[in-house]
């Protein structure tokens, strides 16, 4: 696992959350990943909100187990503004990812599997404009557009001139990031964003276990779930490749918390 990184810091909680997470460190400073996750695990479900390096540090232990798909949605999960990455954080997290995703891709040319395709730009524009801060931004310059509508009106003639460049580039800005945060919001109401957790999924034509199997889906990818029946869910690759998962196969990337569980069984590091 040559390559990948922790973060030590801790994150700001009660006591018994911070003491989960120093023992994590310490299990992963003695290369004992799988009581690492376990700790790490605790943690989480203890946190009342979230935490980058606890997420950062999780998908890394996770990477060190060659669970691809774990490693892969705790990562991008410590990368989201709730989580509030530092700069350093961020970077590593994107590091460990980009480590991660060449080892997804060497699974999946030796199994057979199917991997999604590599973020393109769109898809990094529309993650990025999804955030409040956009649609404040769009509401804002809307605001301020019709302000400015409102007083070049009152002035009248040559001395609205200036006035009306302002209106015409605060409605752009208004418009232009307004309809990309609305969409990106739409967009993840409607198909919400999850990492297939386990290694190898075997997605069907429909769901239940005894349908036929459609394809395999390399673990970590990402999909899209644009539809749920209890237990299973249909999920859309961005080619537009699609099938049923079981729901436990899934990560959802926005969900809210992660909630208490059990202690991770995670499978055997890869020699």
């Amino acid at each position: 696992a040559c390559g990948l990184a922790l973060a030590w810091s801790p994150p700001a909680a009660a006591d018994v959350v911070d003491d989960a997470y120093v023992a994590g460190n310490a299990a992963a400073r003695a290369g004992d990943w799988e009581t690492a996750v376990e700790r790490y695990r605790e943690a989480e479900g203890l946190l009342p909100g979230r935490s980058a390096a606890l997420s950062f540090n999780l998908g890394t232990a996770y990477a060190q187990l060659g669970e691809l798909g774990h490693a892969t949605f705790h990562l991008r999960r410590a990368l989201q503004q709730a989580a509030e990455p530092s700069a350093e954080v961020a970077e590593a997290a994107r590091r460990n990812l980009g480590i991660v995703r060449q080892r997804m891709e060497v699974a999946a040319d030796t199994s057979g599997a199917q991997l999604d395709r590599p973020e393109t730009w769109w898809d990094l524009l529309l993650a990025a404009v999804k955030a409040p801060l956009f649609g404040w931004l769009a509401l804002g310059s809307g605001w301020l557009g019709l302000a400015a509508h409102l007083v070049r009106r009152r002035l009248g003639g040559g001395a609205a001139t200036g006035t009306r460049s302002l209106v015409g580039v605060l409605a752009v800005i208004f418009l232009v990031l307004g309809g990309l945060h609305g969409l990106a919001l739409r967009a993840e109401r409607q198909s919400p964003e999850a990492i297939v957790l386990s290694a190898n999924a075997d997605v069907r034509e429909a769901p239940g276990a005894h349908r036929k199997s459609a394809f395999a889906l390399q673990g970590g990818s990402r999909v899209r779930i644009v539809e749920r029946v209890p237990g299973w869910s249909r999920v859309r690759l961005a080619g537009g490749l699609e099938g049923w998962l079981p729901a436990d196969e899934l990560g959802e990337l926005q969900r809210k918390r992660q909630g208490a569980r059990g202690p991770a069984k995670p499978a055997p590091a890869a020699p």
